[in-house]
């Protein structure tokens, strides 16, 4: 691919969610980047980034002039960025925004939008919620609503959010580094908007008041985080 829309000499960009092959039937989805027309994450690495890892909770593909490295699809047959990947860096420069490609690239050259559509598409993917089921709604109304910075205070970042389930991983150095710490809130009739102000409320605690568990992703690490609790039971995965 080598041209651009042939009218205004800027490419066009169009964004959709739409289920993930990698799960059917699950509730995988993924972003798909159309480039005039042309699907770019099946070009490139194969499958578009899960919509919580580019859109939550804040916009990822907005654009200013620091350059910003996005990842913007994975591995098509494992579902899993760490297997192939494809990368955006994104640049604003004066009314244009342009996409240079890295890693398993989906065209032969970068990729320059006018900046007014630009961030006209990617503010109307990130409002528009109308694909999501009830789980990803209350995930998204979690992870737009949890203190971020508080949770970085104990070393954690929130990564995923479903109703019921959160996943944090731990990051740090040494034998602290590589834990994951799920917090349960099950459904129990409510709506997705009271699932997640309960998520919110469990994780204003300390850590060690969370009904969690947690996992290593070191193997050999047998022995709970330095944060847990006392109720924290080790997750079986």
């Amino acid at each position: 691919m080598n041209g651009n829309d042939g009218e205004s000499g800027v490419d066009l960009l169009r964004l959709a969610i739409a289920p993930s092959s990698c799960r059917p039937g699950s509730e995988a989805f993924q972003l798909q980047v159309y480039v005039n027309g042309a699907e770019m994450t099946s070009a490139g690495a194969g499958l578009g980034m899960d919509p919580y890892n580019v859109l939550l909770p804040a916009n990822r593909l907005l654009a200013d002039s620091q350059p910003r490295t996005v990842a913007i699809a994975r591995c098509g047959a494992r579902g899993v960025y760490d297997c192939g990947g494809t990368d955006v860096i994104i640049t604003r420069d004066g009314d244009l925004v342009r996409w240079e490609w890295s890693r398993e690239v989906p065209m032969d050259r970068s990729a320059c939008f006018a900046a007014t559509q630009y961030e006209l598409e990617v503010s109307r993917v990130a409002a528009d919620h109308s694909w999501e089921t009830p789980m990803r709604t209350a995930g998204r109304l979690v992870l737009t609503s949890i203190d971020h910075a508080r949770l970085l205070t104990y070393g954690l970042s929130a990564k995923r959010a479903v109703p019921e389930i959160l996943i944090c991983s731990r990051s740090g150095l040494g034998v602290e580094d590589g834990y994951q710490v799920f917090v349960a809130a099950p459904w129990q009739g409510r709506s997705p908007a009271e699932l997640a102000r309960e998520v919110c409320e469990i994780l204003a605690r300390p850590p060690r008041e969370w009904p969690a568990t947690w996992h290593s992703v070191k193997g050999w690490v047998t022995t709970p985080p330095s944060i847990a609790g006392p109720s924290w039971e080790r997750e079986r995965l």
